[in-house]
């Protein structure tokens, strides 16, 4: 049988300059993370502020067409009225 001659390794240990550099790495790394978040939260802002827009046209034109609604249903109950009114005053003519 072989014997495989197996290499004793030391534990390596990080200095602090090499532990200066990677956390200059890290901070380097964040600080493109948060510039990239910074970006999209104004573009969610824009887009909420829109979409709340969007939500307050909707509104007053639902308001708008309910109003044109009833008073259309009123112009009609008084055209009606007319109408009878009309019949009414043609008979007695006759």
């Amino acid at each position: 049988m072989m014997m495989k001659k197996i290499a004793k390794k030391e534990p390596k240990y990080v200095t602090m300059p090499v532990f200066e550099k990677a956390m200059d790495f890290m901070a380097k790394s964040f600080a493109k993370v948060f510039e990239k978040l910074e970006r999209h939260d104004k573009a969610f802002e824009l887009v909420l502020k829109e979409m709340r827009d969007y939500s307050q046209e909707a509104r007053e034109h639902r308001m708008m067409m309910s109003d044109l609604n009833h008073s259309d249903i009123s112009q009609e109950r008084r055209i009606e009225g007319l109408e009878i009114r009309v019949e009414k005053l043609e008979r007695k003519a006759r």
